[in-house]
């Protein structure tokens, strides 16, 4: 009585299954709280020592939330390690399964989708020919969306989906991939973005984000991702492919600046629209196919790749 009972003195996100968080409680009495005293028989009344006891309760709630935001709520399933059974035969082509996701198709609708790459790239490109890294208005987003698209068969065209690719990033990528995963989807702030006005982008055709690279290495890699040129994270990772390649994320800290994949295997970031090489950066299409494909033939390996269909 007189004493805080049932009061939330504290809210905290974890934002992955493994991720633990440490808490000292500290617990005291306000001096505005008068003490029981227990000799009542005495002129002078004395305070005693007294015995308080408590406990802490500790609630966890499991809230659904949107993809822009990181939870355990949000499953998603991906291949990792050196060779993974995901080949699958797209556009009379070879392409790759990244994984199955929970998807916004742009304007709320949530489901999950299978993510595709293309195994090998398009050619080598300018991130931007004008030279700004707003994904938005970029060259290549255009070219992709544009004439690639439209080149792709009518049956490939009519399984792709749009979805919202998040343009987050940050202005290192000395980073772990779970850390930059959770820049990607920001939905505000200047660390993450050089143009806050463009934080998700909805269409068709992408490019792969930089956790996307960090996620395909197995758990051998312990690396940041400006690190994974460390043979162990390289050698496991089914994404590298020995290319300086383009990715999706801006660098934050210039209007000029994109990540990319290094030949060497990390990842780093280029100048998306002059400088002598930047039209040397291979690039891959990325796409979410409609939740309605089915996988209808293959056992995903190189040799007997997996089918589609409506």
């Amino acid at each position: 009585e007189g004493l805080i009972d049932n009061y939330a003195i504290y809210q905290d996100i974890l934002t992955t299954s493994k991720e633990t968080h440490n808490y000292t409680l500290t617990a005291w009495i306000d001096e505005s709280y008068i003490l029981p005293i227990k000799n009542e028989t005495t002129t002078t009344k004395e305070t005693n020592e007294e015995t308080y006891k408590f406990k802490v309760k500790v609630v966890g709630v499991d809230t659904p939330i949107t993809i822009e935001e990181v939870s355990t709520s949000v499953t998603e399933y991906r291949y990792r390690g050196v060779s993974p059974k995901n080949y699958v035969t797209f556009n009379n082509e070879v392409w790759r399964i990244l994984g199955v996701f929970p998807t916004d198709d742009g304007i709320g609708n949530i489901e999950n989708r299978i993510k595709l790459i293309k195994d090998q790239c398009i050619g080598n490109k300018y991130w931007d020919t004008s030279g700004s890294n707003n994904w938005t208005t970029a060259s290549l987003q255009t070219e992709l969306n544009g004439t690639y698209l439209t080149g792709l068969t009518s049956t490939s065209q009519n399984m792709i989906g749009n979805a919202k690719y998040y343009l987050g990033g940050y202005n290192t990528s000395d980073i772990q991939k779970n850390i930059m995963y959770t820049y990607e989807r920001k939905i505000s702030g200047s660390d993450y973005y050089y143009h806050e006005t463009t934080t998700n982008w909805t269409g068709k055709l992408g490019l792969m984000y930089a956790s996307d690279y960090g996620y395909a290495a197995s758990d051998e890699c312990t690396q940041n991702l400006f690190n994974y040129n460390d043979t162990t994270c390289k050698n496991n990772n089914w994404l590298f492919k020995g290319n300086d390649e383009w990715i999706l994320p801006q660098d934050a800290s210039s209007s000029v600046l994109a990540f990319s994949v290094i030949s060497d295997g990390y990842v780093s970031n280029g100048n998306v629209g002059f400088g002598q090489f930047a039209d040397q950066f291979a690039a891959r299409p990325v796409l979410y196919l409609i939740s309605s494909v089915q996988i209808t033939g293959g056992d995903g390996t190189s040799s007997n790749p997996y089918t589609f269909g409506l």
